[in-house]
């Protein structure tokens, strides 16, 4: 399925590419203000800041069309962007494809990267610190006069994840500053870029903002943006910015959503494959804050759009494999993977509050992860029991954020995960599965010593819980 789908991917990625895209593209970044250089974790990131590739361990395809309203003498202006992550299992980080284009009757501006980005200094700083790279080939043609030119340019990104809260990105873009004048005997530099921009998440909402310097041939110019995201529901994301040209605003929405499990071979602490879809369909408008005013080097306003904004429209793609290895859990529980397959079987093996259940027919066997609901209230009860009556309503409503939390990582969207797990926390303190399940996500983001940090809070609240020991002792063999 997953080579299918990139075959598609790849079909569609060299229609849509047909140039350059004059303002950086990712709907979602429209509707924040237009910003994205501490705040795009989606392969938009590779024209933002590069660094933010890093994260990305699974194919996603990121499309994008901004036809405008305003039309100057039936000029047919528009922009369609293009942006394709592509992991390698062997290599760390991820490579990126993009393309775009401004086009009109008379002139086309385009644009094609080539992209990487990795983490840093894994071991000791996990998930903090991470760089990137991007490669650009930009291209201009008058169509009118058949004249086009080629040059080369280069960005470079760097990220810093201070905690679960704030993250912060530095670019330098336009390095080389590729000289774009047709013409040999003039210059038509690309204008170098310094930007800084931050993120913080607090519970539901996200709020970003982007300062970014332009060093052109003969003047400076200063770009601000901030926006924030509010997740409404589950699959539904609401966004508002502003910059110095325009009011923005729009939405995000999960619209399709599948997860199967793949046969494996039948091996010791064997990978097990959980490939995944999702599609989500974006938009975005903006709004022009009056009529341009270009004096000195901060420039207001947008005379080019129309007095009705601007709309763009986006179509985003995850598909891949999510690996995990039996090795840990066979070092919980192992009786539940020693059996020799001579007959058909089905066993129960209870991980935390998930259960994985393997079905074995001669050599062929199917291992699902799912989500029990029944083991949560279990285990929910068992504690409750322990605890004052006037409190079980905020235990039942932790126990939402706690499913809420498994539903996230699986989903890789750890840091979501960890705040439904303090959400849980902040209603139920004593509730020793809220810092088990903090613990887990810990220690999938590589972060040994956080991980073992959980278990303890978890040790105080239930002392007499075996799950924790065998868990803490896991983390100290490492």
């Amino acid at each position: 399925m997953k080579f299918k789908i990139f075959v598609i991917a790849l079909i569609i990625f060299p229609i849509i590419c047909f140039g350059y895209d004059f303002e950086n593209g990712g709907v979602r970044n429209a509707a924040l203000g237009g910003i994205g250089i501490a705040s795009s974790h989606n392969v938009s990131s590779a024209v933002w800041n590069p660094a933010g590739l890093a994260g990305l361990r699974y194919f996603q395809l990121i499309t994008d069309s901004r036809p405008y309203m305003i039309q100057m003498d039936n000029d047919e202006i528009a922009q369609n962007f293009v942006y394709l992550s592509i992991p390698i299992n062997k290599i760390p980080g991820a490579f990126a494809l993009t393309g775009g284009s401004f086009n009109s009757n008379a002139y086309t501006e385009g644009r094609f990267g080539l992209h990487y980005g990795a983490f840093i200094f894994p071991e000791k700083l996990p998930g903090k610190f991470s760089v990137g790279l991007s490669l650009f080939d930009h291209y201009t043609n008058f169509s009118e006069i058949n004249e086009s030119k080629n040059a080369f340019d280069l960005d470079l990104g760097i990220s810093y994840r201070l905690n679960k809260y704030a993250n912060f990105g530095f670019l330098a873009g336009n390095i080389l500053q590729a000289d774009m004048a047709i013409d040999s005997n003039n210059e038509d530099k690309l204008p170098m870029r310094l930007g800084f921009g931050s993120e913080f998440t607090w519970k539901r909402i996200v709020l970003c903002g982007d300062l970014l310097y332009k060093k052109y041939q003969n003047l400076n110019e200063f770009d601000f943006g901030v926006g924030a995201e509010y997740l409404l529901a589950k699959n539904l994301q609401l966004r508002f910015g502003v910059n110095n040209h325009d009011l923005t605003g729009g939405f995000g929405v999960n619209i399709y959503s599948k997860k199967w499990v793949e046969p494996t071979s039948n091996k010791k602490n064997e990978k097990l494959d959980f490939s995944f879809l999702q599609i989500s369909l974006d938009y975005a408008f903006q709004y022009p804050l009056g009529d341009s005013n270009e004096s000195g080097t901060f420039s207001t306003g947008n005379s080019l759009e129309s007095d009705y904004g601007e709309h763009f429209f986006g179509i985003k793609i995850d598909f891949g494999k999510s690996h995990d290895s039996d090795e840990n859990f066979a070092s919980l529980f192992p009786s539940g993977f020693d059996a020799n397959i001579d007959t058909v079987f089905i066993e129960k093996v209870v991980i935390d509050t998930v259960f994985q259940t393997r079905t074995i027919h001669d050599t062929i066997k199917i291992i699902e992860r799912v989500i029990d609901e029944r083991e949560v209230e279990q285990k929910v009860q068992e504690e409750a029991s322990k605890i004052r009556k006037s409190d079980i309503q905020k235990i039942n409503r932790a126990t939402v954020h706690l499913n809420s939390a498994l539903e996230f990582y699986y989903s890789e969207e750890y840091y979501k995960a960890i705040d439904e797990c303090n959400r849980a926390i902040s209603l139920a303190p004593d509730l020793s599965l809220s810092y088990i399940r903090l613990a887990s996500i810990y220690y999938r983001l590589g972060d040994t010593e956080e991980a073992m940090y959980q278990l303890r809070h978890a040790m105080r609240m239930d002392p007499d819980n075996i799950e924790i020991k065998k868990m803490m002792r896991l983390l100290s063999n490492e």
